[in-house]
């Protein structure tokens, strides 16, 4: 494993010193060029940078975070930026070895995930109904990588985000103190939607497609039955199956979510097993071609979240 790691870094460091430089995709009214993985980091960035920041994500819309693996030319792109922010954590497959690559050139690498405080531990699938399968490395892959489904960690996130975007470019410190107040308040308000909602259900279980929500777990007491682990890639065992099978059939659930980038057969089976209605839910990492086409963001994205969640916990 640390060989093909250390080859795979070779071969992107030689592809980033063989290609010169361009700037040409550079916004000449932005002072920076982030690259960026999932999209809530993208999200927050274009809230605090304003036009002072050009963005961009190295992901295709709708792909699959966990496992994408970028292109050639997007590496190159990335070292001519002035900064990669990702998330790390066991959430990109990719941007941990690409960053190792990276750290040679002359761009400011960020790893959000390095930050411990923006995590809880996972909870090896609430014991009951979860499956978490840690990455091998054990790089920070004991936590919950999706932050961002809760607000206030998306809060914590965002001022973490504003401080390197400071750092950056110190002669936008207003702007980018006035912006990130801006996006707070919305995230607080958010916040509360959630709250008002959710504490009222005397039902709070779900079926989930994969373990991505225990956030909501710890903050609105949400219950989710995962059929997957943290990773969209983590398989049940049968026996896992059958046990979620078991407990949709115990709780009379009537719904099964289903995640907007994927198409599961499993999950497909026990939707059939239990008889349940399908939902969507969107776990925001990548944005979805028709994400793009509506001009939905994450406000606009985890507002709908609720009114699925809402639906599914009536």
């Amino acid at each position: 494993m640390k060989l093909c790691h250390a080859i795979l870094i070779m071969m992107i460091t030689v592809i980033i010193t063989g290609c010169s430089p361009s700037n040409s995709n550079t916004d000449a009214d932005a002072d920076l060029k982030i690259y960026t993985s999932v999209y809530p980091i993208q999200y927050a960035i274009e809230r605090i940078g304003g036009e002072s920041v050009e963005t961009e994500s190295v992901y295709p819309p709708g792909v699959d975070a966990h496992t994408y693996e970028p292109s050639s030319r997007d590496i190159t792109s990335i070292a001519e930026g002035d900064a990669f922010i990702f998330l790390g954590a066991g959430m990109e497959g990719f941007a941990e070895t690409a960053a190792d690559a990276l750290k040679s050139q002359d761009v400011a690498l960020i790893e959000l995930g390095a930050n411990e405080a923006l995590f809880h531990d996972a909870k090896d699938g609430d014991e009951e109904h979860n499956h978490h399968h840690q990455g091998e490395d054990g790089h920070h892959h004991d936590h919950n990588p999706h932050i961002w489904l809760d607000p206030l960690r998306m809060i914590d996130m965002a001022g973490i985000i504003k401080g390197k975007l400071i750092e950056l470019n110190p002669d936008n410190t207003e702007q980018y103190n006035r912006n990130f107040k801006g996006l707070k308040d919305d995230l607080l308000e958010l916040d509360k939607k959630y709250r008002d909602t959710l504490n009222a259900k005397e039902n709070k279980k779900v079926v989930v497609s994969h373990a991505a929500y225990g956030y909501w777990e710890e903050r609105y007491g949400l219950e989710q039955i995962a059929i997957r682990g943290l990773s969209s890639n983590d398989e049940p065992s049968q026996k896992e199956l059958i046990a979620i099978i078991d407990q949709a059939k115990d709780y009379n659930l009537d719904y099964i979510l289903f995640e907007q980038n994927s198409s599961d057969h499993v999950s497909e089976i026990i939707q059939e097993q239990i008889g349940a209605k399908s939902l969507e839910l969107h776990n925001l990492a990548i944005l979805t071609e028709s994400d793009l086409k509506n001009g939905d963001d994450y406000v606009s994205l985890m507002k709908e979240n609720l009114n699925v969640l809402d639906q599914a916990t009536n």
